[in-house]
């Protein structure tokens, strides 16, 4: 298995161009730049390019690949949006000192897009004869791939290994399994009246309820089983003398087993199919959504320990950590492929100014990828 070298200079100027793209994940004219900078470079690799118009409110999902297939043998993720506001680059562009780069979306993930070009530029001519190998790219992964989901699973159900190209973790810190959340948005709907009369009034106070609401799902979290329940976001009223006549909280539920999610969704349902605990108060779900909890399989362990062995005999470090946030894993993990996340190049505090990557973890990044899809080619004969 012969050694790459992964010329650090090009790799930096081309995580420079793409941090210095605003790309936030309501900016779609933003993140079709970014795509028209990543079509550019594949291009002039030869590589079949596939543009998917998936909503005007969001930029174009690319489905990259060495040649057109039916089938691919792997399919590498990455994200073109990231969390900043217009205006964040002009701020703070990218930046750099010896030991790591900086900027909006440096490490989440434009660190990665990059590292999946550089694997296509570094494999064998003999893996790019044998594997058929996509490179997806998502503009909307931030806001919880709802416009690329479909698409991006539609891809995966057609492809047998998926690599996310999150940051990895400080030390080679891999991920391959993540919890799953339940989101909701929870409207309450009272009947207003004059504060100082409250108690000879006919009144029903939504804010009232939204605190019992509060209280009672923040208490079906479980330190034991690592269930989290977070109410972000809570609002109601109109002034101090009026009695609210409506009130909304976002709720977000994280867990780690079916067993868990099904105790929440069952709580969730007695208490908005139950009596309000004030009378009068009427309580609807205006919105919710879910992604699965992204669990170890046979398939994947065996893959996981394939992979720490070659690291190793690389030299280079390969830890796991199982993670509480959200990535497209957790959706793909559903269509059958074995999937690996956070195997981009390091990096760390994401989403805040101090974002960064590790600069000396891109070669072995790029390094393990390119070890990986050649020793299947081996494995294929």
């Amino acid at each position: 298995m012969g050694q790459i070298t992964v010329d650090r200079g090009e790799y930096l100027e081309q995580l420079k161009t793409l941090v210095n793209i605003e790309s936030g994940s309501y900016d779609p004219e933003g993140i079709n730049r970014v795509a028209d900078q990543l079509e550019t470079w594949y291009r002039d690799l030869g590589w079949h390019i596939q543009r998917h118009h998936l909503d005007d409110r969001t930029g174009d999902l690319l489905e990259i690949s060495n040649r057109p297939a039916d089938h691919y043998d792997v399919m590498f993720v990455g994200h073109m949006d990231t969390v900043f506001p217009d205006g964040t680059v002009a701020q703070r562009p990218f930046s750099m000192d010896e030991v790591n780069a900086y900027g909006p979306g440096v490490g989440d993930m434009k660190n990665g897009d990059v590292a999946m070009y550089q694997v296509a530029t570094h494999l064998s001519p003999e893996a790019l004869e044998k594997l058929n190998i996509c490179m997806a790219y998502n503009p909307d992964e931030e806001i919880g791939s709802i416009y690329s989901k479909e698409k991006l699973d539609e891809i995966g159900r057609k492809s047998d290994f998926v690599y996310v190209m999150e940051g990895a973790g400080p030390g080679g810190e891999h991920c391959f399994a993540r919890k799953g959340a339940m989101r909701y948005v929870l409207r309450f709907h009272g009947q207003a009246a004059h504060a100082g009369f409250m108690f000879e009034e006919k009144n029903a106070s939504a804010v009232l309820e939204m605190a019992h609401y509060i209280v009672r799902l923040m208490g079906l979290a479980s330190r034991e089983e690592d269930t989290t329940v977070n109410v972000g976001v809570a609002k109601g009223g109109i002034a101090t003398n009026v009695v609210a006549d409506s009130a909304e909280i976002w709720v977000e539920m994280r867990f780690k087993k079916e067993s868990e999610r099904e105790r929440l969704a069952g709580e969730v349902d007695k208490l908005l199919h139950g009596e309000p605990f004030v009378p009068g108060v009427r309580v609807e779900v205006a919105h919710y959504d879910d992604s699965p909890a992204w669990t170890k399989t046979p398939e994947a362990l065996a893959h996981i320990a394939h992979m720490e062995s070659l690291a190793e005999s690389l030299g280079i470090p390969f830890t796991q950590k199982d993670r509480g946030g959200l990535s497209d894993a957790n959706h793909l993990s559903t269509t059958g492929a074995v999937c690996s996340d956070g195997m981009g190049p390091e990096g760390g505090k994401a989403h805040c100014e101090e974002e960064y990557c590790d600069i000396d973890s891109i070669q072995p990044c790029v390094q393990l990828l390119c070890a990986v899809l050649e020793e299947l080619v081996e494995r294929k004969g």
